[in-house]
């Protein structure tokens, strides 16, 4: 009886088929240029990877890689990954500029028609990178509200801009005309100023970019009420990534 032949590692493998075994650290150099411009799952679409496989890679735990897994991924450039990404820098300094306005991340959250937990990340600084799209829906945002206050008509609309003011005053964030637009944009900008109260030249409206009316006309208000109250299961996995 002959026996069994012993089972090869991926490393065995690739040598005897005359390839190279995989370099992990190059790998993990690449993948890192990769998640500047992108997330796990997009990388992971690029190459036509499972997302937990690159993960793997990138935190150097998994055990093994194969040779067309690493031809896979090196085979993806950052223009590959959608959708596009920027530094997050110049989207989190503007939009803690309108909170040193006054106006809430609450506020902020509904003006752009993204949700709660992609926006409050960027204000503590807590992302590296968003979307390319987000990041000129801020630009479109800040350019409306930067001169202007948020309304105060009713007593909870008065007490979130307290909330806004204390809360930027309290971390330094200057005022929209204290940033450096030439520079804003550059990775590691950091304002020269800090925290000083401004007045504004009037009142921001509440939707700037359009973005209610628009969710009003695709979507009736008693689909949004129901929406809301009973929520898909898999609308967190579809979400838009930040």
């Amino acid at each position: 009886m002959t026996p069994p032949t012993p089972a090869r590692s991926p490393r065995t493998a690739s040598a005897a088929a005359g390839q190279p075994p995989p370099d992990p650290a190059l790998l993990r150099e690449h993948l890192a240029a990769l998640l500047q411009t992108g997330t796990f799952r997009a990388v992971a679409a690029a190459a036509q990877l499972g997302e937990m496989t690159v993960w793997e890679i990138a935190h150097a735990t998994r055990p093994a890689i194969r040779p067309h897994t690493a031809a896979a991924l090196l085979a993806v450039q950052p223009a590959d990954v959608h959708p596009p990404r920027t530094d997050a820098g110049g989207g989190m300094w503007r939009l803690r500029s309108l909170m040193a306005m006054g106006h809430s991340a609450a506020r902020i959250t509904a003006a752009l028609g993204v949700p709660g937990h992609v926006i409050a990340p960027l204000i503590r600084g807590d992302r590296a990178t968003i979307a390319v799209a987000l990041h000129q829906d801020i630009t479109r945002l800040f350019d409306a509200w930067w001169d202007k206050q948020p309304p105060r008509r009713s007593p909870q609309e008065k007490a979130a801009a307290c909330r806004a003011l204390r809360r930027a005053a309290g971390r330094g964030w200057p005022c929209p005309a204290a940033l450096d637009e030439d520079d804003l944009d550059q990775p590691g900008y950091q304002p020269s100023a800090g925290w000083r109260p401004a007045t504004g030249t009037k009142v921001a409206a509440d939707d700037p970019l359009g973005t209610t009316a628009a969710r009003s006309r695709t979507c009736p208000s008693s689909t949004l009420t129901a929406a809301s109250r009973h929520p898909r299961p898999d609308a967190a996995s579809r979400a838009a990534p930040a």
